[in-house]
């Protein structure tokens, strides 16, 4: 649907949107990734169970959140200004296609406001009130 690599200025091994399902550009994304056993992040996170850190779920919706901007970032990025809420109730595991469903409540001082849930299959995994900032 939406060019990834095109959009955010992210890259491997910290691009963590696998592809864009849904847009509405401002108002809601729904976009997915696919946890895989190959993350470098699950490398040493844990070697004998192994899951995504916590903080990368949140990282992975601020990202989805870049999808919000109506254009490609073109060299800009969306950076992580704060963190509200945020609540984890279950592990992403390898094997795990996570959604990411990410609503803009709101902009000010420059910033954005962003309600968003990480989820696998139903469950929800993360839930998170995020601030980003374009720069």
């Amino acid at each position: 649907m939406t060019d990834v690599p095109a959009h955010l200025p992210h890259r491997y091994p910290f691009l963590l949107v696998d592809r864009v399902l849904e847009r509405e550009p401002g108002v809601r994304v729904v976009a997915e990734k696919l946890v895989t056993f190959s993350e470098p992040q699950l490398q040493g996170h844990f070697p004998e169970r192994p899951l995504m850190p916590g903080v990368l779920l949140l990282e992975m919706l601020a990202q989805a959140g870049g999808f919000l901007e109506p254009e490609p970032l073109h060299g800009a990025a969306i950076f992580l200004a704060g963190v509200q809420e945020a609540r984890f109730k279950a592990p992403a595991l390898p094997g795990d296609r996570l959604r990411l469903e990410v609503h803009a409540e709101g902009a000010f001082a420059g910033m954005m406001k962003l309600r968003g849930t990480v989820s696998c299959e139903g469950r929800e995994l993360c839930t998170a009130t995020l601030l980003v900032k374009r720069l």
